[in-house]
């Protein structure tokens, strides 16, 4: 702690910093604290305060909706709110001053997940599993203090604790992105070169982004250590890695209930993709549906135990006791049911092959897919709801929405609906009103026959209100057609690429296009997707930018 440095916007912050900021804060000893922070260096110190005061922090992210960030607090039963930000909450909402105020289940944090039930789910982690991860990473790969690690990872995704927390803690300077660092490839790399980075944490999707921005990678010249996570890491892309790159590559594997990371691989030398062994204080098995243990090679549920296994769920009893459990022939040993499915490979090294049930990897975001029919299944006239997903990419999928309903509802509509309940990452791209579901012999709908069900089609307006455009401006927004999926449909001059479900992904993809098509280059200010109130808009900007 006394080597803390923090790299905010140009600005360094270090111990002074923090102990004049926590002298401002309110003195009160409460048991847990929701913090609603804006992204600065202020977000670290409070952090940092609470668990020095062994107090548990609750981390939400404030571009949440403001119906699921009552929710959580109202769920934690959380004793003060830090909130710094624009967001009003209701007073009424929520409990406060009245929950735990004592640490008596040495809780470090509650870090909430998407639920099957509708609701997400908060993870209770303790300290000593936060302080067990801190020591197993670091024996793993070299976090030597001095070093320089970019903080990219918003603060209610957990991989965020690594690039923050633990990195100070092991004395290391944290080079904080800040929002438009975050999403923007561009700035993303600017950022990486000119403070000098030397580990960066990402998932494939981020990683994606950033290689479809800077295709040789000149900005990872000098970063010494590229940590990939949250999702399924393409064999193509580890090749891209080493081909461009001089860093050593690991391969993170662990979900929320088993503190941030359990396995890593290093990949720097290796021609096929392993998630690795267990670090320090954590145990690996394999099992079948009744819980015995496989032999190494065969497939089954991977359970993970030891230090970093939470304690369990807020207010869950039930599912706490559906998810940790004992094992037949382990039954002193507490393990997390993952719901993951893999093996062990001859070499030790764990293997990760898919899911048992419908959680699904979206861009480093667990989802659970019933979250999102549950909810769609609350809008009137919708009968009957099935959410699945389609690979668009080795690194990417997208959310299909297919309802039932007696008559047309407005995908806008829809999308508007969820987005007041659901972060965006969890909005679909397409919402097909079908007929009917088929269905199994045991009465459910039949999840992978979905893709089979007999669509109602509707009129595609793609081409209305065109006729008012010059030749080059219909040739730019032609050029945009031919990047958005062929199945987000009634795309109009006037549609919103946010509203039609146009991910930051495929938004960067037209980004990239429109610049190498026409030559020239998007100003900062205008490389985000929220700068576009229609695609009109970024049709006029583009003919603008190009030379007279």
């Amino acid at each position: 702690m006394d080597n803390l440095h923090i790299i905010f916007e140009n600005q360094n912050y270090d111990i002074h910093d923090f102990h004049e900021f926590i002298g401002r804060l309110p003195d009160k000893n409460y048991g847990r604290t929701v913090l609603l922070m804006k992204r600065n260096q202020e977000l670290i110190f409070t952090i940092l305060h609470l668990m020095n005061q062994k107090r548990t922090f609750i981390p939400v992210d404030p571009t949440l909706p403001i119906e699921r960030i009552q929710y959580i607090i109202n769920d934690t039963k959380a004793d003060f709110i830090y909130n710094n930000t624009d967001v009003f909450l209701d007073p009424l909402s929520y409990n406060n001053g009245h929950g735990n105020k004592t640490p008596s289940e040495n809780i470090a944090y509650i870090l909430y997940t998407s639920g099957s039930t509708g609701y997400p789910k908060g993870v209770k982690i303790t300290r000593d599993a936060l302080f067990n991860f801190m020591d197993g990473v670091s024996e793993v790969i070299d976090f030597s203090a001095g070093k320089r690690i970019a903080c990219f990872t918003t603060v209610s995704f957990d991989i965020f604790l690594l690039e923050s927390i633990a990195a100070v803690w092991k004395g290391l300077t944290v080079v904080l992105a800040n929002e438009k660092e975050q999403y923007n490839p561009k700035l993303m790399a600017q950022l990486i070169q000119d403070q000098a980075v030397d580990m960066i944490q990402m998932t494939p999707s981020r990683m994606q982004l950033l290689l479809n921005y800077d295709k040789t990678l000149s900005c990872l010249k000098h970063v010494k250590e590229i940590m990939i996570g949250g999702e399924p890491f393409p064999l193509t892309m580890l090749r891209d890695l080493q081909k461009k790159t001089t860093a050593k590559i690991y391969n993170m594997y662990g979900p929320t209930e088993t503190t941030i990371w359990s396995t890593i691989c290093d990949l720097t030398h290796e021609d096929q993709i392993s998630v690795g062994y267990p670090i320090k204080n954590t145990k690996i098995y394999i099992v079948n549906n009744q819980l015995s243990i496989l032999p190494d090679g065969q497939a089954g549920e991977i359970c993970i135990a030891g230090k970093g296994v939470a304690s369990g769920y807020v207010g869950r009893k039930d599912l706490t006791a559906e998810k940790f459990v004992y094992l037949p022939e382990k039954p002193n040993i507490r393990v997390y049911r993952t719901g993951d499915v893999g093996r062990i490979l001859p070499n030790g090294s764990l293997e990760y092959l898919g899911r048992t049930d419908n959680q699904v990897k979206l861009r480093g975001h667990r989802i659970e897919l019933e979250e999102i029919e549950s909810n769609l299944n609350q809008f009137e006239g919708v009968k009957q709801s099935i959410v699945t997903t389609l690979k668009t990419s080795e690194t990417d999928l997208m959310l299909e929405a297919f309802y039932v309903s007696d008559y047309y509802i407005q995908p806008k509509v829809l999308m508007d609906f969820l987005s007041r309940k659901l972060p965006s990452y969890m909005i679909p791209i397409t919402f097909k009103q079908v007929k009917k579901f088929f269905y199994t012999e045991n009465g459910k709908i039949d999840r992978k026959r979905v893709p089979e069900c007999e669509e109602i089609e509707k009129e595609d307006f793609t081409l209305e209100n065109v006729r008012d455009l010059n030749p080059m401006q219909r040739q730019i927004f032609e050029a945009i057609l031919a990047i958005l999926d062929p199945r987000i449909h009634n795309v109009t001059l006037d549609s919103n690429f946010v509203r039609i479900g146009v991910d930051s992904l495929t938004f960067i993809e037209i980004i990239t296009e429109l610049e190498n098509k026409y030559k020239f280059s998007f100003e900062d200010d205008m490389l985000f997707i929220d700068a576009y109130p229609t695609i009109r808009s970024m049709v006029e900007y583009v003919e603008h930018r190009l030379p007279s």
